[in-house]
């Protein structure tokens, strides 16, 4: 209708948690239909007539998302002190729980007045001091007819987070009745899909929770997610392109050693992710020498503000080898805006206090620098037959703030890692990636074993004494 005011309508939330249809330009005419769902005149009739619709939202339980359960218009289930539920609680921050999304129709429930406590259902007891175990891990079933939804263990099938007429939270079995409905309601949405792009650019369409055991080949580094790297024949002299927007170049001092491996560029922008970039890579210049200065010129789309990069050693000739990396600059070609990057950092593959990756905040006058923060990672393998491998097995850790690449899991202090019921710890240090939010692990098949079992992953980020538990349990 051209009449744009016919169509408009308000919408009047009732008690039930139903909303009706008004229109707008015509008070008190509403949206009606008859049980057959068509708009009722007089040759349908006008018995059993129903103008109240059931409001259904997508995404509710998107990862990260902080929602409130709630129970009535006024009330939702809320964490007390004692750490015990109640569903009289009010619809306050106290009562938020954020969303950590297991797998399709799977969620965990965390307190976010009281981190790292989730709901959980174990030994006959409903409550909020889960750590992130199984008995933490939700089944979201939708009753559409009340547009409402219920939360059923995952270890124990068939049992539901239930409320008794006091309020308290009781595990109950579904009986038909509406103790077992929370109504939804987000104040804040979560991601479809994870951040960061560079742990496994051939996976970003899918969702990966937590850890997810990947036992496909690990990609070598390649170019070819941005335009193909330029060398800058300089210091020697030579022609470069004409710059453009999405124009760089790339200076990176070597200081008392350097190195004859290729050298794999990754930067980091609040906006994306721009790499794997190789430089140095079938060139006939030698690269990388003492006290030499090289220079590449690369083209990079937009990927907003940098605030980071992460450079690692690839093919090294030489297993003894180290490089030491004195600073590395990016100059945008057309704005002439630098970044700097001070390094005056040990790279090596050989050695146990170093390591071939190395992750670089920018320092910029006037603007705070991100802490390179060191994360201590336990992996849990299971206590079952065959769950130990003699592969190598690599990590990538997300948080809001980037991810740590994919990183190889080889320094843990012991010889033969990852056997049947061990804990093996290693270390990873990157520049903080802020709330931590999942895992990536991968491996390849290895000589005597095709598979592995892993149980849990733990991230332990010491200087503000948090820590992240992500199961896999497969």
């Amino acid at each position: 209708n051209k009449d744009k005011t016919c169509c408009e309508l308000c919408v009047h939330f009732q008690p039930n948690g139903c909303a009706i249809l008004e229109s707008a330009r015509n008070p008190g005419h509403t949206v009606t239909f008859n049980l057959e769902g068509n708009v009722p005149d007089e040759t349908t009739g006008y018995a059993g007539l129903s103008k109240e619709f059931v409001v259904h939202v997508k995404g509710v339980f998107h990862h990260g998302a902080i929602v409130l359960l709630n129970t009535s218009l006024c009330q939702a289930l809320s964490l007390r002190p004692d750490g015990s539920c109640s569903g009289v609680g009010q619809q306050q921050p106290e009562s938020y729980w954020k969303v950590h999304k297991i797998h399709p129709g799977v969620c965990m429930f965390e307190s976010v007045r009281n981190p790292r406590m989730y709901l959980k259902i174990k030994d006959d007891q409903c409550n909020g001091t889960g750590t992130g175990d199984d008995y933490c891990h939700f089944k979201i079933e939708k009753n559409l007819e009340t547009g409402s939804i219920s939360l059923e263990s995952v270890q124990n099938k068939g049992i539901y987070v239930g409320l008794l007429p006091d309020g308290q939270t009781k595990p109950v079995f579904n009986t038909g009745e509406r103790n077992i409905f929370f109504y939804p309601q987000v104040i804040k949405f979560g991601r479809k899909e994870p951040m960061g792009t560079s742990a496994a650019p051939n996976q970003e369409k899918k969702d990966f929770r937590e850890s997810q055991f990947q036992p496909a080949k690990v990609p070598k580094p390649v170019s070819q997610s941005l335009l193909p790297s330029k060398e800058m024949r300089n210091p020697q002299g030579g022609e470069c392109p004409l710059p453009s927007d999405d124009g760089w170049k790339v200076s990176m001092l070597t200081g008392n050693a350097g190195t004859e491996a290729n050298v794999i560029l990754w930067i980091y922008g609040d906006g994306g992710v721009a790499g794997p970039i190789t430089l140095g890579k079938d060139n006939s210049k030698q690269l990388f020498l003492p006290r030499q200065e090289d220079e590449f010129q690369v083209k990079i789309k937009s990927i907003g503000n940098i605030y980071k990069i992460r450079i690692e050693l690839y093919e090294l000739q030489n297993e003894q080898s180290e490089w030491n990396l004195q600073r590395v600059m990016l100059q945008h070609l057309r704005s002439k805006k630098t970044l700097n990057f001070p390094a005056n950092t040990w790279m090596s593959k050989n050695r146990g206090d170093r390591d071939f990756f190395c992750e670089l905040p920018v320092v910029e006058a006037g603007k705070p620098i991100y802490p390179v923060v060191l994360y201590h990672v336990y992996v849990y393998t299971g206590d079952m037959e065959q769950a130990d491998t003699d592969a190598v097995v690599y990590l990538c850790i997300y948080g809001k703030r980037g991810d740590s690449g994919l990183r190889p899991l080889r320094k843990s202090g012991i010889p033969v890692m990852f056997q049947r019921g061990m804990v093996n710890a290693f270390e990873v240090e990157a520049v903080s990636l802020g709330e931590l939010q999942k895992v990536l692990l991968s491996c390849e098949a290895g000589a005597r074993s095709r598979y592995w079992y892993c149980d849990k992953v733990i991230v332990r980020e010491a200087e503000n004494n948090s820590e992240y538990v992500f199961n896999c349990e497969r």
